[in-house]
């Protein structure tokens, strides 16, 4: 049997490989960790009732992607009194039995947002005609839950909702039937 001994210089080459191993195993996770930083998106939500520009009374609903990188919007609802609710119309008739002819919506599945824009899912301005259920939506709209489930452009994806403090990492959104999604 061949008892060979090794070398200090042998040893010391088996360490220092070892060593650069782990530090490019360490630093290629670091690599990934700051590439998916670069381009995470975060959905928020916003409400008022006033113009961007405060010279008129309109209620507005938008969603806005506050991070740095897109946001391609798998699946989103709004919820009145812990049901969905698929268009604007629906929703002012639910919440202020109102039909108004000046209601302006949007859809938002399947857009990709850029970081820093926004899109308005209803704005409803002030009218004599609406004026009894603007004003029930203006006091409803801190009761809706909005929620979206959207994935950065690594197919890193998350569930967010209005009511909750920060998004959840998931595998993949799930696919809503069309007639319960926010389609305007």
């Amino acid at each position: 049997m061949d008892m060979r001994r090794f070398s200090s210089a042998e040893i010391f080459a088996v360490l220092v490989s070892i060593a650069s191993v782990t530090i490019s195993v360490l630093g290629n996770r670091t690599q990934e960790r700051l590439l998916a930083a670069s381009v995470w998106p975060y959905l928020s939500f916003t409400s008022g009732n006033t113009s961007d520009d405060g010279q008129r009374q309109e209620i507005a609903i938008s969603v806005a992607n506050s991070g740095n990188g897109p946001a391609r919007i798998r699946d989103f609802a709004l919820e009145y009194d812990h049901h969905r609710v698929a268009s604007g119309s629906d929703l002012l008739e639910q919440c202020c039995g109102v039909r108004p002819s000046r209601l302006l919506t949007s859809p938002i599945v399947g857009r990709v947002l850029r970081p820093g824009e926004a899109v308005t899912l209803l704005k409803l301005p002030i009218a004599p005609d609406v004026a009894d259920g603007w004003h029930r939506l203006d006091k409803a709209r801190f009761g809706f839950v909005l929620s979206a489930c959207y994935c950065s452009t690594l197919n890193e994806c998350w569930n967010i909702a209005s009511d909750k403090a920060d998004p959840v990492p998931v595998e993949r959104c799930t696919d809503t039937p069309r007639d319960q999604q926010w389609h305007g």
